[in-house]
């Protein structure tokens, strides 16, 4: 059976509409509980080249069994060659907000 356990996600895309964009299609799919954005500030080598960028880091909030179908909407819809897509497990937390993810992400309880 798939696992329902809380994940965090993240990725980052160059401008607040893209990021906006791919975070409400990830929500309205129920393939996420909650989506928040920051402004960031990213240093990183590309082709042999450093760089530095203005970035929105997305930061998705949901269960591990939605990895699969949220790294392919991500890769549909993203600007870049090779975005970042990170998958963090959740430990621990607040156990009522825990199964509020777990709903709002389409899990159940």
């Amino acid at each position: 059976m798939p696992s329902s356990k809380p994940v965090i996600i993240t990725t980052t895309a160059p401008d607040r509409a893209e990021a906006e964009k791919i975070g409400g299609l990830l929500l309205s799919e129920q393939l996420a509980a909650c989506v928040q954005y920051d402004e960031i500030r990213s240093q990183y080598v590309w082709d042999g080249e450093i760089r530095t960028d203005s970035e929105i880091r997305i930061t998705i909030k949901t269960t591990r069994n939605r990895y699969g179908k949220i790294e392919k909407l991500i890769r549909q819809h993203h600007s870049y060659d090779c975005p970042q897509i990170l998958m963090v497990t959740v430990s621990r937390g607040f156990k009522p907000y825990l199964a509020w993810l777990r709903n709002a992400s389409g899990q159940g309880g």
